[in-house]
C-alpha cells in the first residue's frame, strides 16, 4: 500500500458506539482481529488496472480511508484524503494445481493474523495473487471494526462496476452511496431511548447463561477461537423448520431455538440473545462500507418447560418486539448502565443466521472481444485467533454463526472465549447442537428441559 501524507486532506467524524466498544476491547494500538475478502478474477488483468479500481473504491468509500483517533470527546474516526493503493503481487502460479487452494487460504490467515495499528489509516490491505497467467485473486484483508458481513457483497458489487467502467467508459458506474460510515455514526450518536425507554427497561436484567468459565486474571490472554458446529442435514432443517413454522416462526427464530435447546440445562428462567442486525434499513446505507451492523439484545422466556416449536414461537416474538423497539447496543449501555454484567457486556450468548445468498458473479467485456470473469470467493475463517483484553458486544463469550446453505443444510461454528472455557466443555457446546435437533424430531411434544443432554453434571 502508497505511504500516506500526514494530515493532508483530514478530517474527524464520529465512531460508532459499538466501534469505540471495540478500540477499548483492544486494550493498546494494535489489533489483528481481521477479516478477508476475495474477488477470484479470470482472463487477461493489468495490475495497473486493478491499482486503479481500488483507487476509485478509496475515493468512493470514507471507510477506506479511516482509523481512529483519540479526542476529548473520545474515541472518534480519521478519515485522510484519497490515495492510490498498490497491492503487491504474490505468485503462486509455480505450485501444483490442487496446492494453490491450500496456498492461498494459508496466505489469508497469515495476513490476518497480521496486527494492524487501529490509529494508522488504513485499517485494510490489499494483495493480488496470481494462481495462473489468467487466474487471480485480489484477497484484501480488513479490520473487523471498519467492515461489517454485509460488506462483502457492496465491495464485490462496487469493484465490478468500477472495473468495468474502466475498461468501458461508456458505462459510468452509479453514485456512490449517500450515506457514509461517518454519517452513519453521526446519525447513532444522536440517538436515545426515547419512546423506548420503558420497553427496554423491563427487559433487563435477565439471567445469564450459568457457563462453566474458567477464572483468568487481568493480564492472562484472551482470544475468539471458532469450533466446528455439527451439520444438520437438509430434511431434519426441513422439519425444524416446519416445527417452527407451526408456531409462527420463521427459520432464524427455529434455529436460535434449536441453540437455546441445545443449551437448556444451563439457562434459567429467560435468557437475554444477541441477535445481529445489518442495519441497512436505514436509508442511504445498503451499498456503503464499514461496521455498520449492530446486535439486537432479545430476551427469551424459557418458562414453563416448552417445546421446541412453542419456544421458536417464543424465540419469533421476542426478536419481533424487540426490532420493534430496536436502538444501538451503545445507547443501552449508555442510558441503562445497570444492564452491563460485570464482563462488560450487555449479554454472553449470541447467535447470528445467515440464510442462503446467491453466488456473486459477474463478467466484464474487454475492448479486444475477450472477457474477464469475476467471482466473490469464500474463505474460511476458522483458522482465526483474533486477541483482545475484554469481552464486548462483538465478540461476546460464546457466539453461534449458522448458515443456511443452498442445499438446504446448516452448519456454522461456534466462536468462544479461550482459554475460558475448556475442551471438554466446548466439545459439550457444540456436540449438543446436532443432539438437540435429534432429540426434537424424534419426541417433537417433548418439553425443551426433558432432552437428553448431556448438561452441567458434564463439567
Amino acid at each position: 500500500m502508497s505511504a500516506l501524507a500526514a494530515d493532508a486532506g483530514t478530517v474527524v467524524l464520529p465512531a460508532t458506539r459499538l466501534q469505540q466498544e471495540w478500540v477499548a476491547a483492544v486494550g493498546g494500538r494494535e489489533s489483528n482481529h481481521n477479516i478477508p475478502h476475495a474477488i477470484e478474477i479470470t482472463g487477461p488483468v493489468d495490475l495497473g488496472d486493478l491499482s486503479g479500481v481500488l483507487a476509485a473504491l478509496v475515493e468512493r468509500h470514507e471507510t477506506m480511508r479511516a482509523a481512529f483517533v483519540r479526542t476529548e470527546a473520545g474515541i472518534a474516526q480519521r478519515v485522510v484524503a484519497p490515495f492510490r493503493p498498490e497491492p503487491v503481487l504474490e505468485d503462486l502460479s509455480h505450485l501444483p494445481p490442487t496446492a494453490r487452494r491450500e496456498a492461498l487460504e494459508e496466505l489469508a490467515v497469515r495476513r490476518c493474523e497480521q496486527p494492524v495499528d487501529l490509529f494508522t489509516p488504513p485499517l485494510w490491505s490489499a494483495v493480488v495473487v496470481r494462481l495462473a497467467p489468467e487466474h487471480h485473486v485480489l484477497l484484501t484483508v480488513w479490520h473487523h471494526a471498519v467492515f461489517d458481513g454485509w460488506s462483502n457483497a457492496v465491495l464485490f458489487r462496487d469493484f465490478h462496476q468500477l472495473f468495468r467502467a474502466r475498461l468501458d467508459p461508456g458505462r459510468p458506474p452509479p453514485p456512490a452511496a449517500p450515506v457514509q460510515a461517518g454519517d452513519y455514526a453521526a446519525y447513532e450518536r444522536a440517538l436515545g431511548l426515547g419512546a423506548d425507554a420503558e420497553f427496554w427497561g423491563e427487559q433487563f436484567p435477565a439471567d445469564p447463561p450459568r457457563l462453566p468459565v474458567r477464572r483468568t486474571g487481568p493480564d492472562d490472554p484472551l482470544w475468539l477461537q471458532a469450533h466446528p458446529l455439527p451439520l444438520v442435514a437438509a430434511d431434519a432443517a426441513g422439519s425444524l423448520f416446519r416445527l417452527g413454522a407451526q408456531h409462527g416462526a420463521k427459520p432464524a427464530s427455529a434455529l436460535r431455538a434449536l441453540v437455546l435447546a441445545s443449551l437448556v440445562s444451563r439457562l434459567g428462567d429467560d435468557v437475554m440473545v444477541g441477535c445481529v442486525t445489518a442495519n441497512r434499513d436505514v436509508p442511504g446505507l445498503t451499498h456503503t462500507i464499514g461496521l455498520v451492523s449492530d446486535h439486537v439484545p432479545v430476551r427469551v422466556d424459557l418458562r414453563g418447560n416448552p417445546t421446541f416449536g412453542e419456544l421458536a414461537g417464543r424465540v419469533h416474538e421476542a426478536t419481533r418486539q424487540a426490532h420493534a423497539h430496536r436502538v444501538p447496543v451503545g445507547v443501552l449501555r449508555q442510558e441503562l448502565p445497570g444492564a452491563v454484567q460485570g464482563n462488560g457486556s450487555l449479554f454472553d450468548l449470541s447467535i447470528n443466521y445467515m440464510p442462503h445468498a446467491p453466488d456473486r458473479t459477474a463478467t466484464i467485456a474487454t475492448a479486444d472481444g475477450r472477457s474477464i470473469g469475476l467471482r466473490l470467493r469464500p474463505l474460511p475463517t476458522d483458522a482465526l485467533r483474533p486477541r483482545m483484553a475484554s469481552a464486548f458486544s462483538g465478540a461476546v463469550r460464546l457466539g453461534f454463526q449458522l448458515r443456511h446453505s443452498h442445499e438446504g443444510h446448516v452448519f456454522g461454528d461456534l466462536w468462544a472465549h479461550r482459554p475460558a472455557f475448556s475442551t471438554r466443555t466446548l466439545g459439550e457446546l457444540t456436540g449438543n447442537l446436532g443432539r438437540a435437533a435429534r432429540e426434537v424430531l424424534t419426541a417433537p411434544g417433548r418439553g425443551i428441559r426433558d432432552l437428553a443432554l448431556p448438561g452441567r453434571d458434564a463439567d
